[in-house]
Parts: C-alpha cells; sequence; structure tokens
C-alpha cells in the first residue's frame, strides 16, 4: 500500500471512529455542540500567524475523548455548566499541545491523517503552538483553583511519563525495546508494573482528571468524585493498552494486561445508578479497548 492510499485508508478510519462516538455520546450531543462552539472560540489568537496555527489545530479534529468525559462526568451528577466547558477545553488543549510538541520531538509529519502542525508549519512555530496551547489552558481556569491544581498535577505527571518511556527500555516476550535489566525490571511482574507507571502518568491521569474535573464542575460529593476518578484512570489504561497494540509497541505488555483492566473499568461503572450516562460511559470504555484507530 503506497502511502497516498494508506493516508486515505486512515482519514477513512478516523471518520468512522469519530461517527461511532457520536453515537455512543448521544447523550451529551447538546453539550458536545456547545463544547465544540466554546472551543473553536476559545482557540482564536490575537495574531497571526499564530491564529492560523490555532485554525489548523481546530480543523484537525480528534476523537475529543478528555473532553466527553469531562461532560459525561458532570452529566452523572448535575447539568455541565461553565466551568465544566472550561475543563473540558482545558483537557483537550493540554492532550494538543502534548501531541505537537510529540510531533516535534519524534520527527512526525502525519497526525491524524493529515500533516503534523511541525509538517505544516515548522518545528519553531510547533513548539511555540505548543507553548501557546498550554498557556491559554491555564488561563481559562486560573480562578477555579481546585480544577486548576488537579489539571497541572496531571501535566507534570504527563511530561514525567513521556521522559520515562523514552528514556527506559520495556522487552518482554518479544515486544519492541531494549533488555529489560537496562529498567532494573528482573521479572515479568516489575516489568508490568513499570509499564503502568509510564502509561498512567503519560495518558490514563489526564483522563482521570478529566473525570474528576467533570464531577467537580457540579458539585458532585466528594465520594462521587473520587469514584469517578478511579474509572477515568482506568478507561485511561485501557485507553494506551489499545494504542499500543495498534501501533506495535509493547505489545505483549498491553495484550496481557488489558483485559483485566477493561474487567475493573466496567466494574467500577457498576458502583453508579444505571441511566443513559452510565451506559454512555460503558459504551465509551468498551470503544476504548476495542477501537481500529
Amino acid at each position: 500500500m503506497n502511502a497516498k492510499i494508506a493516508n486515505i485508508v486512515q482519514i477513512i478510519s478516523i471518520f468512522a471512529a469519530v461517527k461511532f462516538l457520536e453515537q455512543i455520546i448521544s447523550p451529551i450531543a447538546t453539550e458536545m455542540a456547545r463544547f465544540e462552539a466554546f472551543f473553536a472560540q476559545t482557540l482564536k489568537a490575537d495574531t497571526e500567524p499564530m491564529d492560523s496555527i490555532m485554525r489548523y489545530v481546530q480543523e484537525t479534529k480528534g476523537k475529543r475523548l478528555r473532553p466527553i468525559l469531562v461532560l459525561l462526568s458532570a452529566k452523572l451528577f448535575g447539568e455541565p455548566n461553565a466551568l465544566t466547558m472550561r475543563a473540558a477545553a482545558f483537557a483537550e488543549m493540554v492532550h494538543s499541545a502534548t501531541l505537537i510538541h510529540d510531533d516535534v520531538v519524534d520527527g512526525d509529519d502525519q497526525r491524524r491523517g493529515r500533516a503534523s502542525v511541525k509538517a505544516r508549519f515548522d518545528s519553531r512555530s510547533a513548539v511555540l503552538a505548543g507553548d501557546y496551547l498550554l498557556a491559554k489552558a491555564m488561563l481559562l481556569i486560573a480562578n477555579d483553583t481546585a480544577v486548576l491544581n488537579e489539571m497541572l498535577h496531571t501535566a507534570t505527571a504527563m511530561s514525567e511519563g513521556e521522559l520515562m518511556q523514552g528514556s527506559v527500555g520495556l522487552s518482554y516476550h518479544g515486544s519492541r525495546n531494549d533488555n529489560p535489566n537496562e529498567s532494573g525490571c528482573h521479572n515479568v511482574t516489575a516489568l508490568q508494573t513499570h509499564y503502568l507507571d509510564i502509561i498512567t502518568r503519560k495518558t490514563a491521569m489526564l483522563m482521570q482528571s478529566s473525570c474528576k474535573a467533570g464531577a467537580m464542575s457540579v458539585e458532585a460529593s466528594p465520594e462521587q468524585i473520587k469514584k469517578t476518578a478511579d474509572f477515568g484512570l482506568l478507561v485511561g489504561q485501557v485507553f494506551q493498552m489499545r494504542d499500543d497494540i495498534l501501533d506495535g509497541e509493547n505489545t505483549e505488555l498491553a495484550k496481557t494486561l488489558l483485559p483485566n483492566r477493561l474487567e475493573k473499568a466496567m466494574k467500577a461503572l457498576e458502583g453508579f445508578p444505571p441511566n443513559e450516562t452510565v451506559e454512555a460511559l460503558r459504551e465509551l470504555t468498551q470503544f476504548c479497548a476495542k477501537r481500529k484507530q
């Protein structure tokens, strides 16, 4: 398959995944439409070329999993409000900034079936655009101390997770990377623990914080917030494990651990009264575990 055909296939797969997600999240269809309008407005920059880059970021739309988790978590306990929207935008901005910076570090020219920001503009512009997104995200929730502290703690952990992944090896039954002795992982259990630590920091904690921020935004009880955060961490681990399987990275580790994490995530949802929002979260979890893109 040549590069052009592969790119078309990827675009079709992304489109199909987004359309399937739209069906799953029907309980928050109105709120998602409000989010998209708010997010587009929030991304606007006062000057060029930053505004052009932000428009490109908006157009290069992903699955919006993190805003979806914010909105669904809020919907569990109340009605999404202005703080919910700001928290959802924060989560998506931090995620987008991370991807932009990753593409510079990894030298990737493709993102979501299109040219990456690095390739479309240049590396310097991409780094500055990522910095701009992070700064603007913090401004969004600067007055909401509890949510800001939660999100900033997560953003710190994400950077640590990325560095951990790049500096150590993970080797297990022929999966990619180096000798496990170099990372201090001398047995399978330690290797699995180390792998979970990395994916928790680099991916799962942002999904956990997205769920937690959604519940916090509608003043859920501490017990409700904790239960929602516990679920968010598990679905985040499931998502990253499936990502690794699709990308061919640490596949044996991911395949070994994914069923257990999926079972735990589904069990965590049993702690909520059954309704259409919980059902949407259940279907979303299955999507994260079985998606093709």
